[in-house]
């Protein structure tokens, strides 16, 4: 793959080595579309890549006849091997203003999503890269290594979108419209204002679409440490509430973002989809790669 020696998105570096060796890594899934591709599928023909043989049939590639087996058995077989195919890889990114408080968190998804994006063009992939809310129209489909590139710029120079409510469900419809045979969904949110992810992930339905919703949350949102008077701002609305912190209010805030980090999950799996919880301060290489790793949702 064609690339320089770092790839920006905003201010985060995915250096030359951490993408090659990205490269070595695939996103796990059932479904895999109809073009060409590094992945296994389960149709057997005729091929080089030899994992059994079968007797010859009229039509069969002479090229793929086994002449040692031939010698041995007096019988005329061809190797057979799989067809290899590319899988339809989609990802909903979030591009409120609520994933840039903090704004490291907002990195975090950008960077997950370049990173996830990168190694699927590697592998052959179609990949296609779309924002929620907003009028953005996104990113491909595109496929080849040689589009990673344009995939981390494109990255890099998306604007959060501060005026439209964060809905889902509309762009998983689109996604389902552009995409009648399924693939593989990647939904990367804070969702803390995605009140629709039921009625979202009903258009993605399996068996023709492998959904995970990854979960992003950043340190102060999981565990709070502000304590007294502060004034909380409503990252969509510019709100502005006084309200005094102590160590009971911080309580009420656990209780109520562990029901629905929990309700975001028990969603998930009732639809079919995956969930995994992302703290964003967790290191790409480090942390998050391990992580989808022991969950099977990534593979070398």
């Amino acid at each position: 793959m064609g690339r320089s020696s770092s790839a920006a998105v905003g201010d985060v570096l995915l250096d030359e080595g951490l993408l090659h060796r990205l490269e070595r890594l695939s996103l796990v899934t059932r479904r895999v579309g109809r073009t060409v591709g590094a992945r296994p599928g389960a149709r057997r023909v005729p091929a080089a890549d030899f994992i059994d043989h079968r007797p010859y049939s009229p039509g069969d590639d002479r090229r793929h006849i086994d002449w040692h087996a031939v010698a041995r058995h007096d019988e005329v077989h061809v190797k057979i091997g799989r067809v290899t195919h590319a899988a339809d890889v989609h990802v909903a990114i979030d591009n409120s203003a609520s994933m840039g408080v903090p704004e490291a968190k907002r990195r975090s998804a950008l960077e997950l999503a370049a990173a996830l994006g990168w190694m699927s063009l590697a592998h052959g992939d179609r990949v296609t890269i779309r924002p929620f809310p907003g009028p953005e129209a996104g990113w491909g489909p595109a496929s080849g290594g040689n589009r990673g590139g344009d995939l981390l710029g494109w990255l890099g120079a998306l604007q959060p979108e501060s005026t439209l409510p964060t809905r889902l469900e509309p762009v998983l419809r689109e996604v389902a419209g552009r995409a009648p045979i399924g693939g593989l969904l990647l939904v990367i949110s804070d969702l803390w204002l995605v009140d629709d992810l039921d009625v979202a992930l009903a258009w993605v339905p399996p068996p023709r679409w492998d959904v995970l919703v990854l979960h992003v949350l950043s340190p102060e949102e999981l565990e709070p440490s502000i304590d007294g008077i502060v004034e909380i701002v409503d990252a969509e609305t510019n709100e502005r509430v006084p309200l005094l912190v102590d160590e009971h209010v911080r309580a009420e805030y656990r209780n109520t973002l562990n029901r629905r980090i929990d309700r975001m999950r028990a969603l998930a799996g009732a639809r079919g989809a995956g969930y995994a919880l992302l703290p964003s301060e967790w290191p790409l290489e480090r942390a998050v790669i391990p992580y989808l790793q022991r969950k099977s949702l990534l593979v070398d």
